[in-house]
């Protein structure tokens, strides 16, 4: 009965994970060997684990509890010793028992401070008496504060050189399985679509195109991607613009199945260019409504009788042909600034008023603007003064690059204005809404006394509101990846980061780079969100840059 005496040892007092030392056992065992109390009375005498938790989540430099409780079956009523087997590094829990006449303890899981921030770990609760043993597995996930680089994702920054010149990154998109795709413009023919493809964690997707990168040329002209979206069926539609020669830019659309090549059931052998004038035409956005139908936001010049750059619009059936429902022919220009200046829609949403489909816009150039459609290409006269919303903050350098819907419905706009990160909010109708931060847009001065700009933006579950752009850092033109967390009502969450803002050098010190998209991605393994900005950083060319925050 020494093995069994040993045990009761061990299980009567907590400590670390482990059972016996050797100075403890006869036999001189090993300190993580598992009690022995010799054959059971009862021959079929069995039990089970039941776990409060699956998922055990632990912020660094803190703990968290789990109920364990033993299904004792058969006759069987002894004791039963619990312990954690694989825990990640830095992580520990008590090993502790469950006494006979008793089904139920809490055990705590402790992560130091210094914990590293861990993938999803399966982590086994045993339970030992005697000769008989169960397990039940759970998740367990070491995190870091809101705001901190995510250091489980292969570091936190993930750079890809993508070839041997230049690749610049303007949109990015989580597939429902986690993975990262990445849409920008390669070096090749003067410049290429490029897409490439991440998984959840990091890692370049090899099963996409040629190693995790796509590149495709439309042209002998510059191809440069901007925006992407995923359809339901995983198929990503990529838009941009090509050198179309005759007609100058066009926009240009490429979609591409599931392991990266092109979708030859769309347009031409899975790509589509389509002229809005003789002149020159810049896609943005991408959005795909609920029949597949795919809405396109950019740019057009209509040539010496225009009005300089208009918003343009176009929208497409799932096959990529041209839908004629929309304003007739499937495309359309709008121009907000009646003199010749620039009304570019850099941001795209659909939203739902009255029961019915709407599509809104936002851009402009000098200042916001914001245009929103009927299904049918026309102007909402409910929305602003006829359909169109502008001179928003009265200024003359900024534009609107992103926009949103919060959990109430109302419109969120943000991007910069001179040269600062600019966030407002609009009701349904368009009208700036007062109650919003401290009763006007906000504006916040990242980079104190230079430039910085937000380009992009997600509204997390709880209503909180992550844009992600860049800021110049002290007096020179050398920008770092910004995020700002704001909370529901407009005010800078303190909560994130260093007083709402993160300031994240990606390149090497003194080098550039940028963050030009965001997305959210969730983790059902852990369960959380965390958010990925995408962008470009210098090295000794501009390469693919990705980073990924807890939130």
């Amino acid at each position: 009965m020494k093995h069994l005496i040993c045990g009761l040892m061990v299980a009567t007092s907590l400590g670390l994970i482990g059972g016996c030392t050797a100075s403890e056992a006869d036999d001189g065992s090993d300190a993580g060997s598992e009690p022995d109390a010799g054959p059971m009375d009862i021959d079929d005498a069995s039990f089970e684990l039941v776990l409060s938790r699956d998922k055990l989540p632990v912020l660094q430099g803190t703990s968290e509890t789990l109920e364990v409780s033993v299904v004792r079956k058969n006759g069987f009523t002894g004791a039963v010793l619990i312990q954690a087997v694989n825990l990640p590094a830095g992580c520990e829990m008590e090993t502790s028992t469950i006494p006979e006449g008793q089904s139920t303890i809490q055990l705590t899981l402790k992560a130091r401070a210094d914990a590293p921030h861990s993938l999803p770990t399966t982590v086994s609760l045993r339970g030992t008496a005697a000769a008989v043993r169960a397990e039940k597995s759970m998740t367990v996930t070491v995190y870091g504060p809101p705001g901190s680089l995510d250091q489980s994702f292969l570091g936190g920054k993930v750079l890809v050189k993508a070839g041997s010149g230049d690749e610049y990154v303007n949109g990015v998109a989580v597939q429902a399985d986690g993975k990262i795709v990445v849409v920008g413009q390669s070096a090749e023919n003067l410049g290429d679509f490029l897409v490439l493809r991440l998984m959840r964690d990091g890692a370049l997707d090899i099963s996409f195109g040629d190693g995790g990168v796509v590149k495709t040329p439309f042209g002998s002209g510059r191809d440069t991607a901007q925006g992407v979206a995923i359809q339901p069926d995983g198929k990503i539609v990529v838009v941009g613009t090509t050198d179309a020669g005759a007609t100058g830019l066009d926009f240009a659309i490429a979609r591409y199945n599931v392991d990266g090549s092109l979708d030859a059931g769309f347009g031409a052998g899975g790509k589509q260019i389509t002229a809005l004038g003789d002149d020159s035409d810049t896609a943005f956005a991408v959005v795909i409504d609920a029949q597949g139908k795919l809405v396109v936001a950019g740019d057009s010049n209509q040539g010496a009788s225009s009005s300089g750059l208009d918003f343009a619009l176009a929208r497409y059936l799932p096959d990529g042909t041209l839908d004629a429902s929309f304003e007739g022919d499937g495309k359309l220009t709008t121009a907000l600034d009646p003199s010749a200046g620039r009304d570019s829609a850099y941001a795209l949403l659909l939203e739902q008023v009255a029961g019915e489909q709407r599509i809104l816009v936002a851009g402009g150039e000098g200042d916001f603007s914001l245009a929103r459609y009927l299904p049918n290409g026309a102007l909402d006269p409910a929305f602003g003064e006829a359909g169109k919303v502008t001179h928003v903050f009265g200024s003359v350098i900024g534009a609107a690059r992103a926009l949103g819907l919060d959990k109430d419905g109302k419109i969120l706009v943000g991007g910069h204005i001179d040269h600062d990160f600019a966030l407002a909010r609009f009701s349904e109708n368009g009208a700036l809404d007062a109650t919003f931060g401290d009763g006007a847009p906000v504006i916040t001065k990242v980079s104190e006394g230079n430039w910085d700009e937000a380009h992009a933006l997600v509204v997390q579950e709880d209503g909180a509101i992550v844009m992600a752009g860049w800021a110049y850092e002290g007096n020179g033109s050398n920008g770092d990846f910004v995020l700002a967390r704001y909370t529901p009502a407009g005010v800078l969450d303190a909560r994130f980061g260093s007083a709402g803002i993160v300031i994240e050098a990606v390149a090497a010190a003194g080098k550039r780079d940028e963050a030009h998209a965001v997305a959210l991605q969730a983790d059902e393994r852990i369960p959380t969100v965390r958010v990925i900005s995408a962008g470009f950083a210098s090295d000794a060319n501009y390469d693919v840059a990705v980073t990924r925050h807890w939130l």
